[in-house]
């Protein structure tokens, strides 16, 4: 719904001329041709406009019905007629992230032989290097679509900025590689849509083909770069299902 507003502006000026081809006699006459067989698609599910209210193709642009399409992003339309203003409302919901996780363990891997190892039975699991703390915060598996989600917060305290490259992440799972997800488009490309500023932070996800149910180790890698260099900084995670 955040993108209606930008996307009905540009409908606005077909609204007015929707109920006949020929436009108010206030305004000059217009040509355009009716499109009868227009599909449209709300999340999914396709729709067709009523009969009266067809969409126009005038100068090789399309003017849709924009009641019809307010209506069915479940925003509210007003049109004054006096000051010839259209007012449009959308719907201000909020949505929440509901996230799975499985309970995991962190262990200290390198310890030496013998030694206790360090376990933390809470998540996240955290490391900090040059001032960015990487946490991962749980592993979600989608048998339905095959996919693993490592949930991973990054905060930056350095004074440069930097990019997590999920490209580069690594999973290695009992001792087998697991490839990221061939999904790219289902991909969090959050990661990419700028560099982390001094005193930032995001939450995210990294995406791995589905793991085995019951797996049991697992050793994750994580690689943020410094922006403008190739310096590269790996985080390190080993842990294990409880």
């Amino acid at each position: 719904m955040k993108n209606f507003k930008s996307v009905a502006m540009g409908f606005v000026a077909g609204a007015l001329c929707m109920v006949s081809v020929t436009a108010f006699a206030a305004y000059s006459d217009v040509t355009a041709k009716l499109f009868s067989d227009v599909t449209f698609k709300f999340d999914g599910e396709a729709k067709a406009s009523p009969s009266d209210q067809p969409v126009l193709n005038y100068n090789g642009y399309a003017y849709v019905p924009i009641r019809f399409v307010s209506d069915n992003l479940g925003a509210t339309i007003d049109y004054d007629i006096a000051t010839r203003i259209i007012d449009i409302q959308s719907d201000k919901k909020i949505y929440v992230k509901e996230v799975p996780v499985e309970k995991i363990v962190y262990v200290e891997k390198d310890s030496p032989e013998g030694a206790k190892l360090n376990t933390y039975e809470s998540l996240p699991l955290k490391s900090k290097k040059n001032k960015h703390t990487v946490e991962v915060t749980g592993v979600s598996r989608n048998p339905v679509e095959k996919t693993t989600k490592i949930f991973v917060d990054l905060d930056n305290d350095n004074e440069a900025s930097i990019q997590l490259i999920p490209s580069k992440a690594t999973l290695v799972v009992d001792g087998e590689p697991v490839d990221a997800s061939m999904f790219v488009d289902k991909w969090d490309n959050g990661w990419s849509t700028g560099d982390m500023e001094y005193d930032s932070s995001r939450e995210g996800y990294l995406l791995f083909d589905l793991l085995e149910e019951e797996w049991k180790n697992a050793d994750l890698t994580i690689t943020l770069r410094t922006t403008g260099s190739t310096e590269e900084e790996v985080h390190t995670f080993h842990f294990k299902r409880t």
